[in-house]
């Protein structure tokens, strides 16, 4: 017979509320830094965003799959992931676009991509050089390296990159500008070309014609010719930081779901779940969104002044994600007529014309329509990884899996519409490759926006990024000022989820900030170093110095 919860886990210094990456990431440091850690998950198992569902011998990665930092995340080797069992795969091709009569091909090369611009669009591959190589040194020496420390104050930060000059003045420019407008001021010749690039930089949902958030451009664009899968499925990068978690001596509870974060006299002591049971503990780090942690976990009535409506305007992202995933007996999609390299590609995207596709398409995702054309992209991870496949099973003959993604509104009817969805995007995507409509079905699961909910209800009206991308939650100001340093006005009481800063996208980012701070508030050793790149933008004068306590 087992134990109540709360005997399970007394002694215990830190309460992590979600086992999603960036939960397990926040517990593994502190349990290593010597803190008594437990994580506590609402789901029957860990892991948030980082789903593998195995069907029929096939793994699908319903939600996230694209690492677009991968190596470069502080985690990777600060918690030796590697030995823990995570392994990235990074393919060489990694976009085709597949217009009426061309294709263009993206590469981990820049090269070759420039190769690629030229034969469908000569002269336009001095542009993609230029783009790629600002995108590059943006992400690099900035971007990157800023999502592994908390947000500057807003001026500050501008003053700072001003000063650097360079790269700095033209990383404020990019501020006042949308998406398009970045990607317009490089002056491709052929619209198809720029409106490639478009799609890439708003393909998880941001807005292409957003004012404000031009900032984020380089590192998506630059990042998605660098992406790359996790072997075996996006939960062992969750089983991994489970795994080093457990190994400093945390623990992590599962069905568990939080009530109540328990306040008495301003500070925190600990979650009352939903059966009664409490866990006492002096600190208390949510990854929840700020609805859930301001309105629903605590009285708003009593609140520091300013979360709850903090809490209450917090914008969710207009536009969501369906996907589609298929476990089929056939073979890998061939795309015949096209170069052969299309045939070896990370990502495929069919159904676009010029840049009118691209805001079309935001526009039905944002407003409540099942596009009339379809415009995504599709991949085959088997292609890649052939632990995804049920190769195992000889019997069904050569399996692959197939994944269908794009952007979508959550204010549709999709127990009526998500099947049909799912249904012509595999008829769109066979017109592309013909050799589809000979493949055996065993395996369909899509997911829509309301489905990201029901699964993760951090993600409200499946907000992937819990919150929207817009320049009033970014930075210092995501979720607000008051919670921007991952501390909150509640004594005790932290935040680290993908509503701070960096934001979604499994970065890592939020759960790894916020183990500095806590561990250097509870005065816990701090055993990690600053990573390089985020030493080498200090020493450009990217962000400012290194404050007493944040050293290695």
């Amino acid at each position: 017979m087992s134990e109540p919860i709360e005997k399970q886990h007394d002694d215990v210094d830190v309460v992590v509320i979600g086992a999603g990456p960036n939960g397990l990431t926040c517990g593994a440091y502190l349990a290593r830094s010597g803190a008594r850690v437990v994580v506590v998950e609402r789901y029957v198992e860990s892991g948030g965003g980082l789903t593998t569902q195995e069907l029929s011998g096939f793994k699908l990665s319903s939600h996230a799959i694209y690492m677009l930092l991968a190596e470069l995340m502080p985690p990777y080797q600060d918690l030796d992931l590697a030995r823990h069992g995570v392994r990235f795969i990074r393919p060489e091709v990694q976009a085709a676009f597949l217009f009426d009569d061309e294709s263009l091909l993206l590469y981990s090369d820049p090269a070759r991509s420039a190769d690629s611009v030229a034969r469908m669009s000569p002269g336009d591959e001095e542009a993609f050089s230029q783009l790629y190589d600002d995108f590059r040194r943006a992400s690099e020496e900035f971007i990157v390296p800023a999502t592994y420390v908390p947000p500057v104050e807003p001026l500050e930060q501008i003053e700072l990159l001003e000063q650097a000059g360079g790269l700095g003045s033209w990383l404020n420019e990019l501020a006042e500008l949308t998406p398009a407008e970045v990607i317009h001021g490089y002056g491709f010749k052929d619209e198809r070309v720029e409106a490639a690039i478009v799609y890439l930089a708003s393909m998880f949902g941001l807005d292409p014609d957003a004012g404000g958030m031009g900032f984020l451009v380089p590192v998506y664009v630059h990042r998605l010719m660098q992406s790359a899968l996790v072997s075996g499925g996006s939960h062992q990068l969750a089983s991994a930081l489970r795994r080093a978690l457990e190994a400093g001596g945390g623990s992590v509870a599962t069905t568990a779901s939080v009530r109540e974060v328990i306040v008495e006299e301003g500070r925190v002591r600990g979650v009352r779940l939903d059966d009664g049971s409490e866990i006492r503990a002096p600190v208390v780090v949510s990854t929840l969104n700020p609805e859930q942690n301001f309105l629903e976990l605590m009285d708003p009535e009593a609140l520091y002044p300013g979360l709850a409506e903090a809490a209450r305007v917090w914008e969710w992202d207009e536009a969501s994600l369906f996907v589609a995933n298929w476990g089929i007996v056939g073979e890998a999609p061939r795309y015949p007529g096209r170069p052969e390299d299309v045939n070896s590609a990370l990502t495929v995207v069919m159904g676009l014309g010029g840049l009118r596709d691209v805001r079309d398409h935001y526009d039905a995702a944002t407003k409540g329509r099942v596009p009339d054309g379809l415009l995504g992209h599709g991949m085959c991870p088997s292609l890649f990884d052939p632990l995804a496949s049920a190769r195992h099973l000889p019997q069904f003959g050569n399996t692959e899996v197939l994944r269908w993604e794009c952007l979508a509104s959550y204010d549709v009817d999709w127990e009526a519409e998500k099947s049909v969805l799912a249904q012509a995007a595999l008829q769109s995507w066979q017109r592309y490759a013909p050799n589809l409509a000979d493949a055996n079905v065993r395996v369909e699961l899509p997911w829509s926006p309301k489905d990201i909910e029901t699964h993760l209800p951090t993600m409200r009206r499946g907000s992937i990024k819990h919150g929207a991308y817009v320049s009033i939650q970014m930075g210092y100001n995501r979720p607000s000022a008051d919670c921007s340093s991952y501390r909150t006005p509640i004594e005790g009481f932290y935040v680290a989820g993908a509503s701070t800063h960096p934001g979604g996208m499994v970065l890592l980012g939020g759960g790894y900030n916020a183990a500095r701070v806590v561990a250097e508030d509870m005065g816990l050793p701090i055993w990690w170093s600053v990573p390089p790149m985020v030493a080498q933008a200090i020493a450009k004068g990217y962000l400012p110095e290194v404050q007493p306590g944040q050293g290695g």
